[in-house]
């Protein structure tokens, strides 16, 4: 039986925390959603920030949203030397401990994070049922 599964590259972006969405861009300031992505309930913003390292930047990096608990940048180990991040792991979203430092900028403030920086490690994104259909478990390796 031929199965077919979607593969998808993710380009450097960040999620960022409730706090310092106030910072980058305002007080209360609400994430504008630009377009949903294959992963349930997440989504592309219309607002960019620069990140920003030891030797370089990268401006109009995209935010994912909604907001999460902890702000994290999410590069290709190449971005990272590109712009002096000495340390971004290979993790699964959501492990920054011991991560990558930088320095987030946007129109109303900049934020540095201490940890946060990663490189995403791969992984599928898909419903329960299609886990289900396919014969998936969470975290299993294909």
């Amino acid at each position: 039986m031929k199965k077919e599964v979607l593969v998808e590259i993710s380009a450097r972006h960040i999620h960022v925390s409730r706090k310092d969405l106030d910072i980058l861009f305002g007080e209360g300031y609400e994430l504008t959603h630009k377009k949903d992505l294959s992963q349930p309930g997440q989504y592309a913003c219309e607002e960019r920030v620069a990140v920003v390292g030891a030797k370089g930047q990268f401006p109009g990096v995209s935010i994912l949203g909604p907001v999460r608990p902890a702000t994290q940048v999410e590069l290709s180990l190449t971005d990272a030397r590109t712009i002096g991040v000495a340390n971004a792991p290979v993790r699964e979203s959501g492990d920054i401990a011991n991560s990558g430092s930088c320095i987030i900028e946007g129109p109303c403030g900049s934020v540095e994070i201490e940890c946060g920086v990663i490189a995403a490690k791969r992984h599928i994104h898909m419903t329960p049922a299609d886990a289900e259909k396919y014969n998936l478990v969470d975290k299993q390796i294909v």
